[in-house]
């Protein structure tokens, strides 16, 4: 049997399983990646020969615009379809699957980017100076590790000034059309249960939750209290990107937010379980193996714990 056929009768199947987001995710990989390369291979022929062909070229030319590689993370999710497309074809179509389909990727992960405590002050400042709800967006992020997705959805009516928390119920994603000549905005619930949770509100961030939520109507968008109708990530992207060359701050992406409170959380010894429920980590070994390797600035201070030693004994 045709593996790009089976491929896409996998990708309509899954269209029934899955949430939009995560098929659009799939169908991204399979129209990107898979299906160009398996065009005109049978499904029983795709064997480990061949699999370590495709990740070769994938590692080391693989992104669309001609820059390189892809990343093995990249990989490991094309090579995830890949596994259960065959699946499918052997569950379905009793098609022969090979027993060889695995690749061992090096699982090392890159250590997390974050502003240092003195980036962070500089951000801080320049967002505080004339705080409108797309800098007060930043500063809750600084505080609470939201998701870009989250913060873009976050209205009013989830932020509760007199309990002191955040809902975060809802999250915002660009999206491929079905067809993938085009993208659109799509609202839904979190990927898992652990997302949707709430987040107390930083004693720092009251004022202006304040301040602005009296001028806000209840369904209107925390980020721009205008709207109802919710804010593109992409749109979100550009502006934060602007707002850090403003205050001249080196560039980094969103998700260094998210970073940059998790490890000041870490620096300031919270309990890996509560820092994991308010990131909405399903699990506590994610935020263990993402974040509890220290910053070089928490190193130096255990390190010159010892000259502490060194000194009493002087």
């Amino acid at each position: 049997m045709n593996f790009v056929k089976l491929l896409n009768e996998w990708l309509k199947y899954m269209e029934a399983q899955v949430k939009p987001s995560t098929y659009s995710c799939y169908l991204r990989l399979a129209k990107k990646h898979i299906e160009p390369y398996f065009s005109g291979i049978s499904a029983e022929n795709i064997n480990q020969t061949v699999i370590s062909t495709f990740i070769t070229e994938k590692l080391e030319k693989g992104r669309s615009d001609g820059r390189g590689g892809l990343s093995e993370k990249t990989v490991k999710d094309i090579m995830s379809v890949v596994n259960s497309v065959c699946k499918y074809g052997d569950t379905v179509y009793n098609v022969k699957r090979q027993p060889l389909l695995k690749w061992h990727y090096s699982n090392i992960s890159k250590p997390v980017q974050i502003f240092t405590v003195e980036e962070q002050k500089v951000l801080e400042n320049y967002l505080i100076l004339d705080i409108t709800p797309q800098k007060l967006g930043i500063l809750i992020c600084l505080y609470t590790g939201m998701r870009l997705g989250e913060i873009c959805a976050l209205t009013w009516n989830n932020v509760d000034v007199e309990r002191k928390v955040f809902h975060i119920e809802k999250t915002v994603q660009r999206i491929y059309a079905k067809d993938m000549l085009g993208t659109h905005i799509f609202i839904g619930s979190p990927k898992t249960q652990s997302a949707i949770r709430d987040i107390p509100i930083a004693s720092r961030l009251l004022p202006y939750l304040f301040s602005h939520k009296s001028q806000a109507e209840p369904a209107a968008c925390v980020i721009d209290s205008q709207a109802r109708i919710f804010l593109d990530p992409r749109s979100y992207q550009l502006h934060y990107k602007s707002l850090l060359h403003q205050c001249g701050l080196p560039y980094r992406n969103f998700h260094t937010l998210r970073h940059t409170f998790a490890t000041r959380c870490v620096e300031m010894d919270m309990d890996v379980k509560s820092l994991s429920e308010i990131l909405g980590h399903s699990n506590v070994n994610i935020t263990l193996n993402r974040y509890v390797h220290s910053s070089i600035e928490l190193k130096r201070n255990q390190i010159e714990k010892l000259c502490q030693i060194g000194n009493a004994v002087l």
